[in-house]
């Protein structure tokens, strides 16, 4: 059993308790520095080194408190090094760029699998249950295969109809890329999105799959009040759902849908998955690499048709326990010793 050093006499406000004690359930947390295998730092680093006021605000941060919190990450810092240790910080953050600490081992939800260190691992959005909002009971959960497949999709996109000229610059993108050519214009419209709108059309032009996509506005996409229960229902009332990267290079709503017990459909952007030198993904979604997006509607027959009813009902109970075990936020972090003899290895 792994030891680690995670310091003390944080504010519960950080939910240090959330993290800590579901470690300490594979590993024994220790309160000598010099005894522990690895450092962790308890509180995730952006909001630390991430966050804007209006953040610190809406949290009710005050300053002062960061500050301190700054100097007690230095501190966990010196002490790692002063021991040849590692220590352990979580990013749950969209930015992509690299964190600049010697002996940090940074588990984050946004990485690039091409430019991914080798300190680098990724770690899920770990959503609210999805199950537990929907207050609905195991029995009542799971869909039964049909013989066409319903696939929902609630949120934002590139539009289905491009603009004219946006669609002639996406062209020209891609014959600049086929040639060599450096150059590139402005999509408006990041990669994510433009791959979402791929899939979307595909989807929406197969007689042989019904589809429920509403596309949002950012605005209605983050009204607590009046886009949350439709897009809820909307992933528990279809047998798949798009999930594809968004501001950050992960999908939150990958998460979300394997905590209803349902199927992703996902993109993959590049993408580095959470447990992925573990675990199988692509038994778990319908894996579709992103220069592919636009024959999206072929991955998911060609899945649907090949999946035994049998099957394609314990694939949603696989889903649900897998989000349990490993992506939920106790799940993660209880999870997290499998990573230890991996992070031992690394100089």
């Amino acid at each position: 059993m792994f030891k680690l050093y995670t310091g003390s006499g944080y504010s519960a406000k950080y939910e240090t308790n959330e993290i800590i004690f579901p470690l300490s359930q594979n590993s024994l947390i220790v309160e000598q520095p010099e005894r522990a295998d690895f450092f962790v730092f308890p509180i995730n680093y952006e909001k630390l080194y991430g966050y804007k006021e209006q953040d610190y605000k809406h949290y009710k941060y005050e300053p002062e408190e960061i500050e301190t919190l700054k100097t007690t990450l230095s501190s966990i810092i010196t002490m790692a090094k002063n021991n040849n240790k590692k220590v352990i910080i979580f990013y749950y953050f969209d930015p992509i760029e690299k964190i600049r600490i010697d002996n940090a081992v940074v588990f984050r939800t946004s990485l690039l699998n091409h430019t991914k260190a080798l300190n680098e691992f990724a770690m899920p959005a770990y959503t609210k249950d999805l199950k537990k909002r929907k207050e609905v009971v195991d029995e009542k959960l799971w869909l039964k295969k049909t013989t066409i497949p319903t696939i929902g999709f609630r949120g934002q996109a590139a539009p289905v109809k491009l603009p004219t000229k946006l669609a002639i610059k996406r062209q020209l993108n891609e014959a600049f890329k086929q040639m060599g050519i450096g150059k590139q214009f402005d999509l408006h419209y990041n990669f994510g999105y433009l791959a979402r709108r791929d899939a979307m059309v595909s989807c929406l032009n197969n007689k042989k799959i019904t589809t429920d996509f509403t596309l949002t506005t950012l605005e209605q996409s983050w009204d607590p009040v009046n886009s949350k229960l439709p897009f809820v229902s909307n992933i528990f009332n279809n047998q798949y759902n798009l999930c594809v990267s968004g501001h950050g290079n992960y999908s939150f709503r990958l998460y979300e849908v394997l905590s209803a017990g349902r199927i992703p459909i996902f993109i993959n952007t590049d993408c580095v998955l959470p447990f992925e030198e573990f675990i199988d993904w692509k038994k778990h979604v319908v894996w579709i690499e992103e220069k592919d997006a636009n024959r999206a509607d072929e991955y998911v027959l060609d899945f649907h048709q090949s999946i035994h009813p049998d099957d394609f009902l314990q694939l949603q109970k696989d889903n649900r326990a897998f989000w349990e075990k490993h992506l939920s936020k106790e799940g993660f972090f209880k999870s997290l010793h499998q990573y230890f003899p991996i992070i031992k290895e690394l100089k």
